[in-house]
Order: structure tokens, then C-alpha cells, then sequence
């Protein structure tokens, strides 16, 4: 008889491993050129001007997490056949366990850039299931209450949340380093399922006899009917209930029933992103920080029990004499007492229910221009459960259009998790996979398992401008007006100086602001985002010339860089983002007529 109740708890304990699951993919936060980072932070700004998630295909998360035991813990195999091994099962259960399933599914993302404000709509549908149980009840079921008289089965419980999400997200760049971002979650209610309040457990009496308690306050909103069997009715609040006249059905239930906005509830995401250095930057994002109430009276439900059981044992004495139905009757009579006992009282329906809210603190440091290394440290609470997780990353970017991520993360109960994403984009369409554990290939020996999935339309890179032009006579110089140096300060002088016949320059007349170009500088000098453009030259002779001009005009940091053609271009200035060096480029060209046809060069 024990047995048979072991293997029907180790069933139902293992059912949930078939479910498919959402939101643990820390590889996500640091994924280049990904736009859905801004879920997991919503200070994140794209670095296109507008994106499209394609609906119903922008999206797709799984997340699974077990802290105790494996498929492969679980069921053996021994020759044909598969049976449960619960002697090892037994021995790898922590004191308290826990099994989390997460889905979330994009049905509709829409992002657009103005100015330094980005917007984003997004329309998401979320499920979180969370199974709790304590080990003591498997120390029962497998060697009964002789030598433990007293056993804490703990808050056993079941706690599922199902429900839609209509997100509205602003950021804003506030400086050259401060980016701060906040969206706001309208939500719709569609399944709530909560075990509160419980408590359950065995006493073993001096008498020998067991006292079995149970406490637990149990609340249901879903589109299902649970009535009457006998007039098809709800329960009466404050009644006690039958087990034996529970009826669920969901017959009649339409989409409008699902779909509803009974179950109204609200939610914050705030974030910002600081660059430190031109090195470093930290990151720190809260999400989910937010509440659903459930009023739906059609179909929300909330059953109480607190009851106690002495239970003195059975009468088997009839299998001796051959009675082959003692043992039956006996079960059956266990059976109907302890139902009589711990029956249900239907209480009032409406109740309020928390999200998970999730904190990320974060940091990347460049090593290349091209390549990265990140931390994250990421904490959740889930219906009281404090969930951890550190991961580090390297993140490249070796083409604007590719780019990749390999991650380590530790979890509670999973310490061998190696990740990685890759987004890849094809005109303006990209596609992007991501997981935290690649491990989980190996399903038969894995406690986590997630992936994240989808495809987005991009339009218009921030940087993205015509090709440079050129169309001047080679020969023609370069005209100056040198100046007299002060410090800090750049002085007009009206006597033209023409400096000796430089190399042929490639720019003479006003080109696109911004251009993207492979280069690196000449001098013993780290390499700067932006730059403005002077003169290009096929020798050095000459650009050395025209950088000795510029210092004299002011231009402290004007700097040579070499192009992967072999061309010298004269920097008057560098600057660390787009906005500086675009303004720059237009004073210059306004300022000084002489230079109307300088240029910003971007290295992103």
C-alpha cells in the first residue's frame, strides 16, 4: 500500500518536468543588438530607429528549474523496461524543494527612437507555475513513522499564474553617461491557482495512534465552474463542503471568458544604465513590481480547511480467516473518514496576488572594441522563495549585423550552466536564439533547462548615412588661417596662410555627417567611438602637416588615423557619442568655411 501511494506522489511530482517553460535567460541582458533587452531592462535603447517584433513570432521564452532530482534520478532503466528509482530520488531531496516552470510568449513589439527618447509597446502573455514540497513526506511514504514520531510536511502547495500583459516603456538618455527608462504594465488576470496558509503534518501519540493535521486556504480564479453536483449551483460562502459533490466542468466557457479584464492588475519596470568610464558600464534594472486582483465572482473560488484526524488504525484481521476484501475495506473506510474530516469551507472569492518581482545589477567592461566581458547578479522572489543566479559573459560583435554571447551562470540547485545567444540579421530581418544552459541537451541529467527564441523587423541604424563623396582635383591645397595659440581658446585670424602642396585629398566638399569606418590611430593612442574628419591623405608627410596646422588652431586633440585602405585621416576632436560628435562637425563646417567639408567617422 505504500508503494502504491509513492509511486502515484512520485507521478504527480514528475509531471510538471513535461511542461514547457520563460524569464531566467540572463544571456538576454547583455545580448548585442537585441531590442527585447529592454523587458529585462528598460533603460536599454536599441541602436536602430524603429523595430518590429513579427506577432506571435517576436518572442518565445521557456524556463524550467528543479532544486532536487533529474529525469535520470527519477526513472531507471532495466532491460525493456522503466520503473521509478526511489531510493535515489530519496537521497538527492533537499529539506525543502521546489519545481518552477516559466512561459512567456510576444504577441505583439513595437519600438521607434526620437531624439534622445526611445518608445516602446509591447503585448505579452505570461504563465508561472511553482510546485513546493518538503522531503519529509517521501521519508514517510518510505519508512513510515516508527523512528521519526514527529513529521513537518511543511507549506506543500501549488502556485500557478497565468496572464496577459500590455506594457507601455520610455527611456530617456539623459547625458553621455546616465540613461534612466521605466515601463508601465496594464494586466489582464486569465488563471490564478495559490496554496496559502499551509501547514501539514504527523504526530505520533503515546498511545500509538497518529494525529494527522491539515491547514491550508486554497484560491482558484480560472474559466472552469466548480459547482454543486446536486443542483449544479456555487457553494453557499461560509459552507462546508463534500468532496464527493466537487463538479468541474468547462463546457460553456467562451473566449470572452478568457479573455476578460475582471481580473485588472498593474505592474512597474525602472531602470538605468551609467557609463562609469569609457571602459565600464553598470546597469541596474527592477522588474515585475506589480499586483493582480482577482473579482472575477463567475469563476473565482477560495476553499479553507483546518482540521485534525486521529487515526487509531484498521481492522485487517478478516485476511486472515480469508476475507480477500479486508484489506479494501479497510483502505476505503481510511478513505471515507479522513474525507468526512478534512472537508472544504467555500469562503469569500475576490483575493489580490503579487507578481515575482526581479532585481538585475550588472557591468561590462570592454577589452576591444569589438569584445566585452559582463557579471550579472539576478535575484527573484517567487511566493516567498528567494531565487539567485550570477552570470558571466563574453560578448562580441564582430560585424554590425552578427553578434554573439557565451555565459556561465550559477542558479540555486544548478552549478554547471554554460549559455549562449546569437542574433544574426538579414536585411531588415533578425533572428535570435538564446539559452542559459546548453547542458540541457542532455535532458536525462539536467535540473534546468531555457531557451528564448524569435524574429524582429530593424529600420534605420542610428549611424547608418550615404557614402562618402569624392569628386575634387587632387592637386588642389588646403587653405588654413593659422591662428595665435591661447589656452582654451581659438582666435580668428583674417590673413589666409597656404600650406606646401599636400597629398591629394579625398573630401572637398561636404560630405554625410556621420560615417562607420575601419581605422586605427597612429600615435600610441586608445581607440576613440567618434571622430571629426579634416583631410585624408594617401602619405603621412601630409597629414602630419595639416595636424600640426590644426594644434596651432586650438585643436589639442587632433589625432592621425589609418584606414584599412592605407589613407591617413586628420582628427580635429574625438568624442564618445553620436549626438557630440554631430554637433561638432556642424560647428566646424559653420565656423570655419575653409573646413565646410569635414565629416564625423563613427568605429561601432
Amino acid at each position: 500500500m505504500i508503494k502504491r501511494i509513492a509511486l502515484i506522489a512520485l507521478t504527480c511530482l514528475a509531471l510538471p518536468c513535461l511542461v514547457q517553460a520563460q524569464d531566467g535567460l540572463n544571456t538576454s541582458y547583455f545580448l548585442s543588438n537585441l531590442p527585447q533587452r529592454f523587458r529585462l531592462n528598460p533603460a536599454y535603447q536599441p541602436e536602430y530607429k524603429a523595430f518590429v517584433g513579427l506577432p506571435g513570432l517576436s518572442g518565445i521564452s521557456i524556463n524550467y528549474l528543479n532544486s532536487s532530482f533529474t529525469p535520470e534520478s527519477l526513472l531507471q532503466k532495466r532491460g525493456d523496461s522503466i520503473y521509478m528509482n526511489i531510493d535515489k530520488l530519496y537521497n538527492g531531496l533537499y529539506k525543502n524543494n521546489f519545481l518552477m516552470v516559466n512561459n512567456e510568449n510576444s504577441i505583439l513589439t513595437i519600438g521607434f527612437k526620437a531624439k534622445s527618447w526611445y518608445a516602446t509597446i509591447d503585448v505579452t502573455q505570461k504563465n508561472d507555475v511553482l510546485f513546493r514540497y518538503n522531503k519529509d513526506i517521501f521519508t514517510f511514504l518510505k519508512y513510515g513513522n516508527a523512528d521519526y514520531p514527529d513529521m513537518d510536511f511543511g507549506k506543500l502547495g501549488l502556485n500557478l499564474n497565468s496572464y496577459l500583459e500590455i506594457a507601455v516603456g520610455l527611456s530617456k538618455k539623459v547625458n553621455d553617461k546616465l540613461t534612466v527608462g521605466g515601463r508601465f504594465k496594464y494586466l489582464t488576470g486569465i488563471a490564478n491557482l495559490q496554496t496559502t496558509d499551509s501547514d501539514l503534518g504527523i504526530r505520533t501519540q503515546s498511545d500509538g495512534t497518529l494525529l494527522l493535521h491539515s491547514r491550508q486556504n486554497i484560491r482558484v480564479t480560472a474559466p472552469v465552474h466548480i459547482r454543486s453536483k446536486i443542483d449544479g449551483k456555487p457553494f453557499p460562502e461560509n459552507d462546508f463542503i463534500d468532496w464527493d459533490e466537487f463538479d468541474i466542468n468547462s463546457d460553456d466557457i467562451k473566449i470572452s471568458d478568457i479573455l476578460n479584464v475582471k481580473n485588472p492588475g498593474i505592474a512597474f519596470d525602472l531602470g538605468g544604465e551609467y557609463k562609469l568610464t569609457d571602459k565600464i558600464n553598470l546597469f541596474a534594472s527592477i522588474t515585475d513590481l506589480g499586483f493582480i486582483m482577482w473579482r472575477n465572482k463567475d469563476f473565482s473560488y477560495n476553499f479553507h480547511q483546518d482540521a485534525e484526524y486521529e487515526w487509531k488504525g484498521a481492522d485487517i484481521s478478516g485476511a486472515i480467516t480469508g476475507n480477500e476484501n479486508a484489506m479494501n475495506d479497510a483502505f476505503d473506510k481510511l478513505t471515507d473518514d479522513l474525507k468526512s474530516t478534512f472537508k472544504l469551507q467555500n469562503r469569500s472569492a475576490s483575493y489580490i496576488s503579487m507578481l515575482n518581482p526581479k532585481l538585475h545589477l550588472g557591468a561590462t567592461y570592454q577589452l576591444h572594441r569589438m569584445v566585452d566581458v559582463s557579471g550579472l547578479f539576478r535575484a527573484s522572489m517567487m511566493n516567498n522563495l528567494f531565487l539567485p543566479s550570477f552570470t558571466a559573459a563574453v560578448n562580441a560583435r564582430f560585424i554590425r549585423n552578427i553578434s554573439a554571447s557565451v555565459s556561465y551562470s550559477v542558479t540555486r540547485g544548478s552549478y554547471a550552466n554554460i549559455g549562449a545567444g546569437l542574433t544574426a540579421k538579414l536585411g531588415p530581418i533578425q533572428l535570435y536564439v538564446q539559452t542559459d544552459n546548453l547542458l540541457a541537451c542532455n535532458y536525462t541529467n539536467t535540473k534546468s533547462a531555457n531557451a528564448r527564441l524569435g524574429i524582429n523587423l530593424l529600420f534605420g541604424h542610428k549611424d547608418k548615412r550615404k557614402k562618402e563623396k569624392t569628386a575634387q582635383k587632387p592637386e588642389e591645397p588646403i587653405v588654413i588661417a593659422p591662428v595665435p595659440v591661447k589656452k582654451d581658446t581659438v582666435q580668428k585670424d583674417t590673413t589666409p596662410s597656404v600650406l606646401p602642396k599636400p597629398e591629394p585629398k579625398v573630401e572637398p566638399e561636404p560630405v554625410a555627417p556621420i560615417i562607420q569606418e575601419e581605422v586605427k590611430p597612429v600615435e600610441n593612442l586608445p581607440l576613440q567611438k567618434f571622430y571629426v574628419i579634416i583631410g585624408s591623405f594617401e602619405k603621412r608627410t601630409g597629414a602630419l602637416s595639416l595636424q600640426r596646422q590644426l594644434k596651432q588652431m586650438g585643436f589639442a586633440d587632433s589625432t592621425l588615423l589609418l584606414n584599412e585602405e592605407g589613407m591617413y585621416r586628420v582628427s580635429a576632436s574625438c568624442h564618445p557619442t553620436h549626438d557630440e560628435c554631430w554637433d561638432e562637425v556642424f560647428r566646424i563646417r559653420k565656423k570655419y568655411p575653409q573646413f565646410k567639408s569635414c565629416w564625423g567617422l563613427t568605429t561601432e
